[in-house]
């Protein structure tokens, strides 16, 4: 017998649900998997507040995930969010009207547990020993030094592809690149990253896997795909020098990401560019991967009373 569990991560840009069926002898399989893009962050870099159309579309997306629960009976749903509730100043107004709504109670987690997650993501699935991880959201951007497959050191900065699309809407994009620059060579412990491999997970490095192989790829085809930085930047480039309205014409690029891809790929650019990094490996999976690999065994003990 199995046991189906839900996990959702909502996220500034997109909101994304795994079901998961977990058998007694723990192996496991993924059933569904589903994503909405709500752009919670819209429009918060003025006053950190969540705007009244961006909270309808993360209810309205949440119980079309409930509805797809309920079909596949989950005994459970484990819910985090990010970047975008950590900085909302009427969070927890947000958390109310979803709890009303949909009955789901979401954890918010720090910046640090969203890079432990994408961690556990990383060394769950492709592996890594030795490496570089980062992740660049909606909201925001992980990285992390691994060493002798732990985590050394992690950040979480500002540098969010939502955000920062609104941030430099009207500047140069130029002035992009050297925001990031100014926030990653901060870094402290950046030298301890050089040489080392790199590993991309979220949305923009998805979103760039497509751009490599210049079509739209399901979710599985790109995990542990390596991307050579003279591709890197050439697709960085490419977005760079084409107007927005008309990045939606580039080969393998995600409409909905037309307009942010720029800065959800100008943290991976920079970070390459400062540590001279050859490649990059996508990694498939995430946050909400990240939970479940956490929980698996607790949830396998809960189920089975």
């Amino acid at each position: 017998m199995s046991y189906n569990f839900a996990i959702i991560d909502l996220g500034s840009n997109s909101v994304r649900m795994n079901i998961n069926a977990i058998e007694k002898d723990g192996s496991w399989s993924t059933l569904q998997k589903l994503r909405a893009t709500v752009r919670l962050s819209e429009g918060m870099s003025s006053d950190n507040f969540l705007k009244e159309n961006a909270i309808n579309r993360v209810i309205d997306a949440l119980c079309d995930f409930c509805d797809k629960a309920k079909e596949y009976k989950c005994v459970s749903i484990a819910a985090v969010a990010t970047a975008a509730l950590r900085n909302a100043a009427n969070k927890e107004l947000f958390l109310a009207r979803v709890k009303e709504k949909t009955g789901i109670d979401f954890e918010i987690i720090s910046g640090e547990q969203e890079a432990f997650y994408s961690f556990l993501a990383v060394r769950e699935t492709v592996g890594i020993e030795n490496g570089v991880i980062y992740d660049t959201g909606g909201g925001s951007t992980e990285i992390m030094l691994v060493k002798d497959g732990e985590i050394k050191h992690c950040v979480s900065l500002p540098l969010g592809a939502v955000i920062m699309t609104e941030k430099f809407r009207k500047s140069s994009q130029m002035h992009l690149y050297k925001y990031v620059s100014s926030y990653i060579g901060g870094i402290d412990w950046l030298d301890e990253c050089e040489g080392l491999p790199l590993y991309g997970i979220g949305g923009s490095a998805r979103a760039l896997a497509m751009l490599y192989k210049k079509e739209n790829l399901g979710i599985d085809a790109f995990d542990g795909m390596k991307i050579p930085y003279a591709s890197v930047a050439k697709i960085y480039q490419s977005i760079f020098l084409t107007p927005v309205e008309k990045r939606k014409d580039i080969k393998g690029m995600e409409i909905s990401r037309a307009d942010i891809i720029l800065a959800g790929l100008t943290p991976l650019k920079v970070l390459m560019d400062m540590c001279g990094g050859s490649s990059v490996t996508i990694c498939a999976s995430g946050v909400k991967e990240g939970v479940f690999f956490r929980m698996k065994d607790e949830i396998l003990r809960s189920s089975n009373k």
